[in-house]
């Protein structure tokens, strides 16, 4: 591990995506997926909770969408929607909800006249995608925010933060707005 606190989040992120486009293989990205899915799957957190967000992943995140197929049955699955510039809703996956991705980061996520939006207080659990983590479980993500505003309004959910390999660092720099993940899952 080492310690990128002296580097801004901007070329920090830089320097993590092309480490993550020059590392990772797509099969090396396959079985970290499937290692945090099934990491997920035991968890006793994620085995307890009855509402839990997840996410649809970007090609340097775990792909969860496993997970998701397996656990929608038995759970209240929700994923994110991007609304604005500045805020995501997560929004309850139904048998007959469709996804598209007609947004500019091409995530697949719910069409905007799904009458399913997700109260952020009845989240029991929330997993978190990131480029990155510190030992004290803050998060380094795309930079926009969406998360960190998101998860300010669900304080109560347990959080656990998802990573494709094994991007674990010393410390992050940090802003007063950032909130740590209870626990972190790494791929590798």
């Amino acid at each position: 591990m080492c310690c990128f606190v002296d580097m801004d989040k901007k070329e920090l992120r830089r320097v993590l995506r092309r480490m993550s486009r020059e590392d990772l293989t797509p099969e090396m990205r396959e079985k970290a997926s499937e290692h945090v899915c099934n990491m997920l799957a035991v968890h006793p957190r994620f085995r307890d909770a009855k509402n839990v967000g997840l996410y649809m992943a970007l090609p340097d995140e775990p792909d969860v969408s496993s997970l998701i197929r397996q656990s929608e049955k038995e759970k209240n699955i929700s994923v994110p929607r991007v609304i604005d510039e500045e805020i995501i809703r997560f929004y309850r996956l139904t048998g007959n909800t469709e996804l598209c991705a007609d947004n500019k980061f091409g995530i697949e996520e719910p069409g905007e006249n799904e009458q399913t939006l997700v109260d952020p207080q009845e989240l029991d659990l929330i997993v978190v995608p990131a480029l990155c983590f510190d030992k004290k479980g803050y998060r380094l993500g795309r930079g926009k925010g969406y998360y960190d505003r998101f998860l300010a309004l669900c304080p109560q959910a347990y959080k656990i933060g998802v990573t494709i390999g094994m991007m674990s660092v010393e410390e992050l720099p940090g802003d007063p707005w950032d909130l740590p993940m209870h626990e972190v899952i790494s791929g590798m």
